[in-house]
């Protein structure tokens, strides 16, 4: 498996590879009919619409539905020995992508290698100042039931970042 983390302006880029899977986190009511480059098949695109919002009850961050589902469709395209190639972009490329990025990695290479699912993240991504979203990191490991093993490398990580928000 490969993957590129980036933000949305680079999704026609073919500088690292090109893919042939796609998953775009957009805000509610972003316009996504042009997101799609034509070398991606329609049923490789995954979109979904929420907010990067990181606060725990708040009226505009994800829902465990919006997690449950994007793992039950990134789920069979990520299993050991996969070959599939994603471009994983949300706006800016920093919170929802890397988070989704973080659990596509997680979900490859299975339970028990979640600090090497992170840093396969951090290597995968355009940008270098990381904040995956901490709510969907949360509904991951309970929806994946890694008991707390996915949320470690994120509080690690946030607590040596001076940029990062404080997981919740």
């Amino acid at each position: 498996m490969k993957q590129f983390i980036c933000p949305k302006e680079w999704t026609f880029a073919k500088e690292r590879f090109t893919p042939d899977h796609m998953i775009s986190l957009q805000n509610p009511g972003a316009d996504v009919s042009e997101l799609r480059p034509p070398w991606v098949a329609p049923e490789n695109h995954y979109i979904s619409f929420f907010y990067d919002a990181d606060i725990p009850g708040h009226e505009r961050a994800p829902t465990h539905e919006n997690i449950r589902h994007l793992i039950d469709w990134l789920s069979p395209r990520c299993q050991p020995g996969s070959a599939a190639q994603f471009l994983i972009h949300c706006d800016a490329g920093l919170g929802r992508s890397t988070a989704v990025g973080y659990i596509a990695w997680s979900v490859f290479l299975g339970p028990g290698c979640e600090q090497e699912a992170f840093r396969a993240m951090i290597e995968s991504s355009y940008e270098s100042k990381l904040v995956p979203n901490s709510i969907i990191i949360g509904y991951a490991d309970e929806i994946l039931g890694r008991n707390g093993a996915l949320r470690k490398p994120l509080t690690e990580w946030n607590s040596r970042v001076p940029w990062r928000r404080t997981f919740r």
